[in-house]
């Protein structure tokens, strides 16, 4: 079997959601279980509406809800016909206005509360999903994402509780599968084992998606999205940056925690414990290979995959806290820590480089630089924060196993001071720091000297 994940943009309008059902039916044979994203902008559209609940402006709140109903009758009213829908929007849109007047009532918007209006944009999706599928002739069972994903109470970004969700799961995809039904599911979503909804943070639904194709051991993961797979850089900066073929799990999870915009780093993890590649398609070009992440391909000659920019509030410099000597801090454990706690804080917190005075980093979300002073005052070491800047990444694992590619690469960012940083990192990279205004033409200029035939 197959799992197949639809974002947003590929169900965001009744057309694409026609291209949906298409790309499901060429794939029948394979088994598929499809995980869809809520409908374009959905998410922030309710979440804004909870905002306002939380203002006291119940009114505002209610007319952002009836908007999103319009929204999602009128495209739904494009695949699925004969009012097959009704009952589904009036239960969801009730529940909705339910959970915007208790958060009028109490004056507040807490991570429980968001998380519960922000799961209607799946639950809603799945079902449109599910009946559009069933109305062009395919056999579909909408599931309820909280039925199946089990996570912990740590809402707006809840961590899987992955043997119970692969208990879950196992109990309800394989007799639907075959019975040669199609299953749909929400990602993004999931609940409490008491049934509290949470959600996963954001592009959740990757992640959900790669948490399914894991506990049922899929053949792949089909990621499909409005690109044409992982380019090698972001084509807002390049415009004539192109696909990349294949990626390692450790490439592509160190160009998620480097600033590339796909894939969703936890994505990475179950996949590739379990082994199941993914692939990044493009739902409006399914001829296009895409990229395909998974084991390294036998005989790939060594080069660069990707560069990737991420803006920063804070550099921040670790160094012993207690170390009379720093040359011995790797002997006593400090680096190893330092690199543990970076793990644990990914991908928010990112390796810069290491010298025998300590360890630089980068951390692009200022609200957890507490966190991250707690953190590593554990590991005895003292942190140092200056201004931010844009960290640029060029990233490739052969560049641990080929002196000649490293060597060239840092050749050509050589007026940028770049790094070499093969520790404490996902996958090897040449780093380097450039002002925020400098940072997009220094992206378009190593991008041509390293892609000169792109």
């Amino acid at each position: 079997m197959i799992v197949q994940k639809f974002g947003g943009s590929s169900v965001g309008t009744a057309e694409g959601i026609g291209r949906v059902v298409d790309l499901v039916r060429r794939q029948l044979d394979r088994r598929p279980l499809v995980v869809v994203s809520a409908m374009a902008k959905t998410t922030r559209h309710l979440l804004a509406a909870a905002e306002a609940a939380a203002a006291g402006r119940l009114d505002v709140a209610r007319d952002g809800a009836a908007r999103l109903r319009a929204f999602h009758e009128r495209e739904a009213g494009g695949v699925v016909q004969g009012g097959r829908l009704d009952a589904v929007f009036a239960a969801r849109f009730a529940a909705l206005d339910a959970a915007l007047i208790a958060i009028a009532g109490a004056g507040a918007l807490d991570p429980r509360a968001a998380d519960l209006v922000a799961s209607f944009g799946e639950l809603l999706s799945s079902a449109i999903l599910a009946e559009a599928l069933d109305q062009a002739g395919i056999d579909a069972a909408c599931l309820d994402c909280r039925q199946v994903l089990v996570t912990d109470d740590l809402h707006t970004r809840a961590n899987p509780d992955y043997a119970a969700t692969a208990e879950r799961l196992g109990a309800a995809v394989p007799p639907l599968l075959a019975a040669g039904r199609v299953p749909v599911v929400g990602g993004y979503v999931g609940a409490t084992a008491a049934g509290v909804t949470t959600t996963l943070g954001y592009e959740g639904s990757d992640f959900s998606a790669a948490i399914f194709g894991a506990a049922l051991g899929a053949e792949e993961v089909q990621l499909w999205t409005d690109v044409d797979g992982i380019l090698t850089a972001d084509p807002a900066l390049v415009p004539r940056a192109r696909p990349v073929a294949a990626l390692t799990f450790a490439e592509a999870l160190e160009l998620a925690c480097s600033g590339s915009k796909k894939p969703h780093p936890g994505t990475l993890g179950p996949a590739s414990r379990r082994n199941v590649p993914i692939r990044v398609l493009n739902s409006r070009h399914p001829e296009a290979p895409g990229t395909r992440i998974g084991a390294r391909p036998e005989g790939a000659a060594p080069a660069v995959r990707s560069i990737a920019r991420r803006r920063h509030d804070h550099l921040l410099y670790a160094m012993p806290a207690r170390c009379a000597e720093p040359a011995t801090a790797s002997i006593n454990g400090f680096f190893p820590a330092v690199y543990a706690r970076c793990e644990r804080l990914r991908p928010a917190l990112m390796v810069l480089g290491a010298t025998e005075a300590g360890v630089s980093l980068a951390l692009d979300r200022a609200g957890r630089l507490a966190e991250v002073r707690a953190l590593f005052a554990d590991a005895e070491a003292e942190v140092g924060a200056v201004a931010g800047r844009t960290v640029v990444s060029i990233i490739s694992e052969d560049l641990a196993t080929s002196p000649e590619l490293a060597a060239h690469v840092l050749a050509t960012a050589a007026e940028w001071e770049p790094r070499l940083v093969l520790a404490g990192t996902a996958a090897p990279c040449v780093r380097f720091l450039v002002g925020d205004r400098d940072a997009s033409a220094a992206v378009a200029a190593i991008h041509e000297r390293l892609f000169p035939d792109a």
